[in-house]
């Protein structure tokens, strides 16, 4: 029986002393670090403004030309945006019937380089040109048409992934018009819009 007591106190003891440790190594651990602050989006241009430091990267979206090329009337946008320029591919395609079961077929492509002139908290206005050509094939003979459009454009991005974007400038036709080779140089102001959206 006396055994027994000793071999109770002694467990006692030992859970005491344990209890106590263990709450003097929770007191001396150091707290776990606090969490960051979440990242903004902001380049000085108040707490609305959209960064654009370091360019918006690749993006999809749809464009019409200034000239208005047969499928480009709005073509697919593939648009590749850096700090200074950016540059985009188009395309466009459309195959319809023109009569006594025949159809027509139009595929259009088109490329284009621009120089960010002046950019703002969500903006930027660039000098360039888009060089295009469209292909319409049967009924009859097919037919070849380059425009070749210098010009300025304006994008202002509405969020930071989605630019809207508006174009100005002059249009020169080259190859199958109608009337042979014409070369063409328009006196009335044209522009056309579109949008891209980034995946950024």
């Amino acid at each position: 029986m006396r055994r027994t007591k000793q071999l109770i106190m002694s467990f006692v003891a030992i859970a005491v002393l344990g209890v106590g440790a263990s709450a003097r190594a929770q007191d001396s651990t150091t707290p776990p670090p606090s969490e960051p602050p979440p990242a903004t989006h902001s380049s000085g241009g108040g707490s609305n403004s959209i960064s654009l430091g370091g360019g918006a990267g690749i993006g999809v979206g749809a464009a019409v030309t200034l000239t208005g090329l047969g499928a480009f009337g709005p073509g697919a946008q593939f648009v590749y945006d850096a700090s200074i320029f950016h540059v985009e591919a188009l395309f466009g395609f459309n195959s319809r019937e023109v009569g006594g079961g025949e159809r027509g077929t139009i595929y259009a492509f088109g490329v284009g380089g621009w120089y960010h002139l002046h950019r703002g908290a969500s903006s930027d206005f660039s000098v360039g040109a888009l060089i295009g050509i469209d292909t319409t094939s049967g009924p009859g003979a097919s037919q070849t048409v380059t425009a070749f459009e210098p010009g300025a454009q304006v994008r202002a991005f509405v969020t930071p992934n989605v630019a809207a974007f508006a174009r100005v400038g002059l249009a020169f036709l080259f190859g199958d018009t109608g009337n042979g080779t014409n070369v063409g140089l328009g006196g009335q102001a044209t522009g056309g819009f579109g949008f891209t959206y980034f995946f950024r």
